[in-house]
């Protein structure tokens, strides 16, 4: 049995575990790796309940379980972070070798209507289009997640994917990853080596930094020539990254 730390995927909003396959391959031969679909997800089973970081929080911990007693490593992107942060308010960190978090700050609830006013008025400008128009929202989305484009048949392979979560479900995901709560406090719960990975394009950057400032074992890598996706826009450097970052959680004690 491989002794060393799984790996488990975790994508963003309405994304499939399929997004992580360049990742995923590069790891499978060296060690244990999962990519879940969240519940109301991909090919998960679709609920009209918990369909929050914290509903989710709650399935991570039941696939670790299914994973045995063995540490693991937590890689979440965009929504994923949120997941994280409250999987480690429920169960802490006992069970996580290592965390990466990708391209996301952590939400501050209604307070982000002070921190990040137009981002917020944005978000929920969003959420009306979205509302309205689910499947030109999600191949906007698509594109506007990347610098590098998606091929027709792969943008209309991922659109098809995020709308198996049903468009209700999906605006109340939103709303209750980012507005609902101040998650923001969960890094002084974090005491475990923790690798941030950020676009250099991205409007939370300034966020990004100060989080990574904030955990005490916590390192920055900002990926330049890519958007919020970039694990798929420049996914040698982001695999070459976490490699590098998971092969220096073999060398500690």
């Amino acid at each position: 049995m491989n002794s060393l730390p799984a790996v488990v995927f975790i994508p963003g909003w309405t994304w499939s575990a399929s997004i992580w396959g360049p990742q995923m391959t590069m790891l499978a031969s060296g060690r244990r790796v999962v990519a879940m679909d969240p519940r109301s997800q991909g090919d998960s089973a679709k609920t009209t309940e918990r369909n929050t970081p914290e509903g989710r929080a709650e399935d991570i911990a039941a696939l670790l379980q299914q994973l045995g007693d063995s540490p693991v490593v937590l890689v979440g992107w965009s929504q994923g972070v949120q997941d994280i942060a409250a999987y480690i308010e429920q169960s802490g960190t006992d069970r996580l070798a290592g965390i990466v978090l990708v391209d996301s700050a952590l939400a501050a609830g209604s307070a982000s209507i002070d921190v990040d006013r137009e981002g917020t008025r944005q978000l929920l400008d969003r959420m009306g289009i979205y509302v309205r128009y689910p499947a030109e929202y999600l191949a906007g989305m698509m594109d506007a997640s990347r610098t590098h484009p998606f091929t027709a048949d792969e943008k209309a392979q991922l659109v098809a994917l995020a709308r198996k979560t049903p468009t209700s479900t999906g605006l109340s995901m939103l709303v209750s990853d980012v507005l609902t709560r101040d998650r923001r406090g969960v890094v002084a719960k974090i005491d475990k080596p923790t690798l941030v990975i950020a676009s250099a394009t991205s409007g939370e950057l300034a966020a990004q930094k100060q989080m990574a400032a904030d955990i005490p074992d916590a390192t920055l890598h900002v990926v330049d020539d890519a958007g919020h996706a970039v694990f798929l826009d420049q996914p040698k450097e982001f695999s070459r990254v976490l490699a590098r970052f998971l092969d220096g959680l073999n060398t500690r004690g």
